[in-house]
């Protein structure tokens, strides 16, 4: 692999905004390097991706028997339900599945938002050369792993227990695809993984609690100022960090990746083709969100008797 001290820009004149030229000697470098990491590097990141998928797994479990349980103590699940009572009680299932589902969510993204928020400002992050956003970095692989291990779990739940949308569910196929270049190509933009699988996560934190209010209507009513409250933080978390933030991080990504797909061959190319493609439909459903948020945001907040429900 060539060493990144050749391809160094100073930190000084680095201008996110900025188009580099396309060197084509300097892509050539890069191409020498092994399309794959180290064997066992990836076997790690394997071992790593289904301990992670295994944690999340179990701490859901964890949590969907707490919130049955509490359901149970209150009444809301019956050991002997009539036939009239057997459709009332499959909605009560879902609810609980939905609201373990929304509690793994936020702790998962609350980690992941805090792991890349400390990651980018850290002194860790501070070499910007193409080399090294393009093969550096193979140590920080972790945030491609937990997000592989994450989205295997949140996949399957999503479509089998919880009724995801469809976007949704081509959001967790994309994610999966990209970040597994990131964890086992050694082209794997590593560089940009702390902001785009861990820094625009923590506008999901107040998703997940939005959410929760929305399956919980009495809750609406019963404190409307604090659904309202919840719901602007989302938008403009949202906004922040998957639009204002997204677009400049995302132009100097997709400059260097459309640049390494214009000079590799054979099956690289392929999974890079792919890993950009991945790459837009996960831009495309940002920006569809987003107009969908400002939309109800012009509209303006629920609207709310603001009675209280005992």
């Amino acid at each position: 692999m060539t060493s990144n001290r050749s391809f160094t820009t100073p930190s000084s004149t680095y201008n996110l905004f900025a188009i580099p030229s396309y060197d084509e000697a300097l892509f050539a470098k890069i191409h020498e390097a092994s399309t794959f990491l180290p064997q066992h590097e990836n076997e790690e990141s394997i071992r790593g991706i289904l301990y992670v998928t295994a944690v999340i797994a179990v701490l859901h479990y964890f949590i969907l028997l707490l919130i049955i349980r509490m359901n149970y103590r209150r009444g809301g699940f019956k050991a002997n339900a009539s036939t009239e009572e057997t459709k009332e009680k499959q909605q009560q299932s879902l609810s609980a599945w939905k609201a373990s589902y929304q509690c793994t969510n936020l702790l998962v993204n609350l980690t992941l938002g805090c792991l890349g928020i400390y990651f980018e400002l850290s002194s860790q992050h501070n070499d910007r050369s193409i080399t090294s956003k393009i093969i550096g970095y193979p140590a920080i692989r972790y945030f491609a792993i937990i997000q592989i291990g994450y989205q295997l779990w949140a996949l399957p739940v999503g479509i089998l227990k919880v009724g995801e949308t469809p976007s949704m569910i081509v959001h967790h196929l994309a994610v999966i695809c990209v970040a597994g270049v990131s964890a086992f190509l050694s082209c794997g933009f590593r560089y940009f993984t702390p902001f785009f699988y861990g820094v625009i996560e923590i506008s999901s934190v107040p998703l997940s609690v939005m959410n929760a209010f929305k399956n919980n209507p009495r809750w609406i009513e019963r404190y409307p100022s604090v659904y309202s409250n919840v719901r602007l933080l989302f938008g403009v978390t949202f906004l922040i960090v998957r639009v204002v933030l997204w677009t400049p991080f995302y132009w100097d990504f997709i400059t260097l990746a459309m640049m390494l797909l214009r000079s590799s061959e054979g099956s690289t190319k392929v999974i890079l083709a792919l890993f950009n493609l991945s790459s837009m439909v996960l831009t495309m459903l940002q920006y569809f969100w987003a107009s969908k948020i400002v939309s109800a945001m012009v509209k303006g907040g629920p609207k709310t008797s603001g009675k209280k429900v005992d």
